[in-house]
């Protein structure tokens, strides 16, 4: 089965899409484990979305953070877009989403009673190809910084890419929660690393607004 194993969004960024629809076999990662499960979501939800229905969101209050990582198809498949780009799109995002999770939750490094493990993944990779790469942020590296300009390339990846998460229970593994999220269709064009910056901020928000919803942290 194309969609079975080996990562919404962007930052493509942005949250709620236009043209909604269910994943194709070709144009799907790998990340997720069955893409069969997304439905549309609502109008504040991300793009595809699957929660169990029957998950007791209350009893979780703390949260395990994978280090982001970012999904194309093979090493050579964006040597268009500057790799320090593509790292700093890990690094920001993988920031943005841990700052805000932080105000409503405790972030542990270990799986604990009442624990939620989320993986979040930058995609641009099709299951079906023949070679897929993961790339991961480098620890003790500073990524790069400043608000100025994207490269054009950089700034066509931003506009393509998706988000694709998962939430588990930390100690069993199960599937409490699965999405994709694309840039909407129509949406203004991110010319700046600052506008790419809010954008990750506003995505963050609103994704961990709904989770704290869900656990009553708020």
């Amino acid at each position: 089965m194309r969609a079975t194993r080996l990562l919404i969004a962007t930052l493509l960024l942005c949250a709620a899409c236009a043209g909604r629809r269910q994943p194709q076999a070709d144009d799907v990662s790998g990340f997720l484990d069955d893409y069969r499960m997304l439905r549309p979501g609502g109008s504040e939800d991300v793009a595809l979305v699957y929660r169990d229905p029957d998950a007791d969101w209350p009893s979780y209050g703390k949260v395990l953070f994978e280090p982001v990582t970012l999904w194309r198809s093979g090493r050579k498949s964006l040597d268009p877009v500057p790799e320090a780009d593509l790292l700093r799109l890990i690094s920001d995002l993988e920031g943005a989403v841990r700052r805000r999770l932080g105000e409503g939750f405790q972030l542990v490094d270990r799986a604990e009673p009442g624990t939620m493990r989320i993986r979040l993944a930058i995609t641009e990779a099709r299951a079906s190809d023949p070679v897929l790469d993961v790339l991961r942020g480098r620890s003790g590296e500073d990524a790069a910084t400043g608000d100025g300009p994207l490269h054009a390339e950089t700034r066509r990846f931003v506009e393509r890419a998706h988000i694709e998460g998962e939430i588990r229970d930390a100690g069993t593994d199960h599937l409490l929660a699965a999405g994709v999220d694309r840039r909407p269709e129509g949406a203004a064009p991110l010319g700046t690393w600052a506008e790419v910056d809010r954008a990750l901020d506003r995505w963050a928000d609103r994704l961990c607004a709904r989770l704290e919803a869900r656990t009553r942290r708020r």
